[in-house]
């Protein structure tokens, strides 16, 4: 943010509102990245459905979903973060209102805060990942039985999304390796994630319909 305003201070509700739609959006992207991978699976694996069960209605709620789990793992440690007291130094070594950055300036004890913040982490992360990895096992369960042509055709449909996936995780596992690494992934992938995104939700419309017509 300093960046592009050159300006090093934020206010106290300002700080714990960025604190709040940053984690909220990161999960909620995990939440879409999985309604992503189902739309796939229905679209391989069941295409005569996909028009009857992929409604209108249907894709809202699943959007809904999404944004509705970001808030549920989102607002608990946010909420504990923003009852506490703080004091001594003000500066947040990070890029933006980090949780854990901020919780470090508390003056009580946080091992509640870090046990709550950790619980919802994997939840969001093991609920998302299990759903995604088990919507590709049987999608590849699927393409065994595909001809090459289709199954190449369908690969390529599933690479972009896979590819975003990938970093996703990846770069969720490194935060908490330490803390000097967090910070450095956490910059790169937000950096990161505004060209990639393009790539999952535009590029490839085109060739997930035509498969969908044609399998």
């Amino acid at each position: 943010m300093a960046f592009l305003t050159d300006k090093l201070t934020i206010s106290v509700p300002s700080c714990f509102l960025q604190m709040f739609f940053f984690i909220q959006l990161s999960v909620t992207g995990r939440g879409i990245l999985t309604v992503m991978a189902y739309d796939r699976y229905l679209a391989i694996c069941n295409p005569l459905r996909y028009a009857a069960v992929m409604t209108r209605p249907v894709q809202m709620l699943l959007v809904a979903g999404a944004w509705g789990f970001g808030v549920f793992c989102t607002l608990p440690a946010t909420s504990m973060a923003l009852q506490r007291s703080y004091c001594g130094s003000n500066v947040i070594q990070h890029g933006w209102c980090d949780l854990s950055s901020v919780r470090r300036l508390a003056c009580t004890n946080t091992y509640v805060d870090n046990i709550v913040s950790l619980a919802f982490a994997l939840v969001s992360l093991l609920t998302t990942g299990v759903l995604i990895l088990t919507s590709y096992i049987l999608i590849f369960v699927s393409l065994s039985k595909m001809a090459v042509a289709q199954r190449l055709k369908a690969l390529g449909t599933c690479a972009a999304h896979l590819t975003v996936v990938s970093i996703s995780y990846t770069a969720a596992s490194f935060v908490y390796i330490s803390y000097r690494v967090r910070i450095i992934v956490s910059v790169l992938y937000s950096a990161l994630t505004p060209f990639l995104n393009p790539m999952i939700y535009s590029l490839r419309n085109k060739e997930l319909f035509s498969m969908k017509q044609k399998i």
